[in-house]
Formats: C-alpha cells, sequence, structure tokens
C-alpha cells in the first residue's frame, strides 16, 4: 500500500503535507480545504506555492451520469471506487480521510497506467487517466450517499459501479455489454445501432 510520507509530526504541518500532496495530484482548493482542515486563504497561498499561479475559478466538475456515458469511465470509476470501498473496509472506518482518497488515487493512476491495451479513450489521457482527482472526489460522494453503488457481475465475476437512479437494464457491466464500432471504440450494448431495413 502507498503512503504519505510526512516532514513533521505537528498537526499543522501534517495538513499542510496532505494538502501539498493532494494539490500536486492535481485537487483544487475546495477539496483541499474539506479533506485537510485549512482555512482558505492557507490553501490558496500553498496551491499559489505549488504551481506559480492562481488556481482555477469556478464550480467543480459535477456529472452525475458521467460513469454511463463510456464503459471505460465506468471501469476507471470502478477501480477507483472499489479501492476506496476496501480501503475503508480494512480501517473499519466510514468517513473519508484525506490519507484514505490519497492512497486510493495513486494506486488507481498506478493501475490505469501500467494497462498493457489502452482504449483509444484512454490512450488519448496522460497516462491514461481519465478520472481526474476533482471528479474523483464527485463520484467518491455520490458513492458516499449511495447514488452509485459496487455490484458484481454475474458473467465475469468483476466488480464494477453502477448509477441506482438509472433502470436496472442499463446498470450494465463494462467488460461484459460492450461492444465496438468499426472506429474501435467501445460503446454500451444499450446503444447498439440497428441495421438499417431496406426499402
Amino acid at each position: 500500500m502507498m503512503q504519505v510520507y510526512l516532514n513533521s509530526t505537528s498537526s499543522m504541518g501534517y495538513e499542510l503535507s496532505l494538502a501539498e500532496t493532494l494539490f500536486k495530484l492535481g485537487a483544487r482548493p475546495p477539496i483541499v480545504r474539506s479533506l485537510c482542515h485549512i482555512g482558505p486563504k492557507t490553501a490558496i497561498r500553498l496551491y499559489k506555492a505549488i504551481h506559480q499561479r492562481s488556481p482555477k475559478q469556478g464550480m467543480l466538475p459535477y456529472d452525475p451520469y458521467w460513469i454511463v456515458r463510456s464503459s471505460v469511465h465506468d471501469l476507471h470509476a470502478s477501480i477507483f471506487l472499489g479501492l476506496i470501498h476496501d480501503l475503508s473496509q480494512q480501517q473499519c472506518q466510514s468517513d473519508l480521510s484525506a490519507e484514505r482518497f490519497i492512497t486510493a488515487y495513486q494506486l488507481y493512476c498506478k493501475i490505469v497506467a501500467n494497462n498493457p491495451r489502452p482504449s483509444k479513450l484512454e490512450a488519448g489521457a496522460p497516462q491514461a487517466i481519465l478520472l481526474d482527482i476533482n471528479r474523483a472526489w464527485q463520484q467518491t460522494g455520490q458513492f458516499k450517499s449511495g447514488d452509485i453503488r459496487l455490484v458484481g457481475c454475474e458473467k465475469c465475476q468483476a466488480r464494477h459501479v453502477v448509477l441506482n437512479k438509472i433502470p436496472k437494464p442499463f446498470q450494465q457491466c463494462p467488460i461484459c455489454d460492450v461492444w465496438a464500432d468499426k472506429t474501435g471504440r467501445r460503446r454500451w450494448t444499450t446503444v447498439k445501432l440497428k441495421p438499417k431495413q431496406k426499402p
């Protein structure tokens, strides 16, 4: 398991070290403040010191249907949220800690970067990382609230996430319930094009 090494044993030094790790992974200040319990001014100063620029303004990424827009999205969310779930079970803690979030995200990045056969979507992303850390935070919130849950596929036995608010026929396995079009793009079986009928 990956660990975050700290340079200070003080409470503030501990929080700032975690905040620095999150910023380097691409997290935005609101997420870092929530996980590390530091003030907004401290978060902004630390962000500027690391990135040499002001943080991006505007809303954090929020798309409750992100996992169903692509089977590859679902795979990436399944890897990350599976890690969040397993780490929570191991530590017997329901509340999300900064350490657990960082560990899960670093492991996710390592797993997807070592995929020997990336899809076209993954090949176009740096190190095949499709789940940005800020979206990972949003996904974690959906998972914690029960909007997303982990299920096991009856065909391949793989564990994957489904969105509870969509009908069961559309809660598909990102491994089994897909097909590839002529361009090689992976598509859900529920959106498979029907052959045109002859006049």
